[in-house]
């Protein structure tokens, strides 16, 4: 029986949009591409964030709930280091949230503000797109509340400007939302109030996830490269999309019956 190949649209989904920006220089190279191509394995990560978990600590001081591992649980946040075993445990909880990457290059120009010299150089870009792909999804399907998932990721993601104290499923967020997408159908409303929480930690888990990578490894092994190679670089730019949407176009095999 023939098949027909169709491209079939789906709604748009939530994910984030990263890229990290560094002169294009021959002794960045090998680490670069080691880094991304090892950074899919999941396990290496997390020898990698083991290892250097007392370093790491220090360096995301401004950030110590990156490294607790009940920060899921707890209702405060902490505001002081967490101990490296209980670093550790957070890396064990790490799931790899890196499924590739693309690499381009532009050509910059950069301002001294101490000499007021202008420089010009080439620039490489790392783009990282970070799809997130909710466990609730046919949860939310069989309760007839798929635009009601879709919300609560839509809302979760993109709106990061929150108070450290506030907690991404706490009450107060649960209840902001669901002022903000009133009015209610029973059956959807009793689906926020059941299942906000669980689905919020999963968000924050895998946005976090998505920081270890990011900063705790990726960027942690190039800003080492330079060190090593005595190169000197000022900064290194991470550019982060929290409202990128992913539209999958998907393609299907259907069979093609004739009367």
């Amino acid at each position: 029986m023939p098949e027909k190949t169709q491209y079939i649209f789906a709604r748009s989904e939530q994910s984030i949009f990263s890229e990290i920006y560094f002169p294009k220089r021959a002794a960045y190279q090998d680490t670069i591409f080691n880094a991304l191509r090892f950074g899919y394995n999941e396990e290496a990560v997390k020898e990698y964030l083991c290892e250097n978990a007392p370093e790491l600590l220090a360096e995301f001081k401004d950030y110590p709930a990156l490294f607790d591992p009940n920060d899921y649980t707890n209702t405060r946040r902490v505001k002081t280091p967490v101990s490296v075993v209980e670093a550790r445990k957070r890396i064990a909880m790490y799931q790899s949230p890196f499924k590739g990457w693309s690499i381009y290059s532009v050509d910059g120009v950069f301002f001294d503000d101490d000499t007021k010299v202008m420089y010009e150089e080439a620039v490489q870009v790392i783009r990282i797109m970070f799809r997130f792909e909710s466990s609730y999804t046919a949860m939310a399907a069989q309760a007839v509340c798929g635009d009601v998932l879709r919300c609560v990721l839509f809302s979760c993601i993109a709106r990061q400007g929150r108070l450290y104290e506030h907690k991404l499923w706490g009450k107060a967020e649960e209840r902001q939302f669901i002022k903000s997408h009133a009015p209610w159908s029973a059956h959807k409303r009793m689906f926020v109030e059941q299942h906000f929480a669980d689905i919020t930690r999963e968000i924050n888990k895998w946005i976090d996830d998505r920081a270890l990578f990011i900063f705790a490894y990726l960027v942690r092994k190039f800003g080492k490269k330079v060190l090593t190679e005595q190169l000197y670089e000022k900064e290194i730019w991470v550019i982060n999309l929290f409202d990128q949407n992913l539209n999958v176009i998907r393609r299907i095999e259907s069979d093609i019956t004739h009367p």
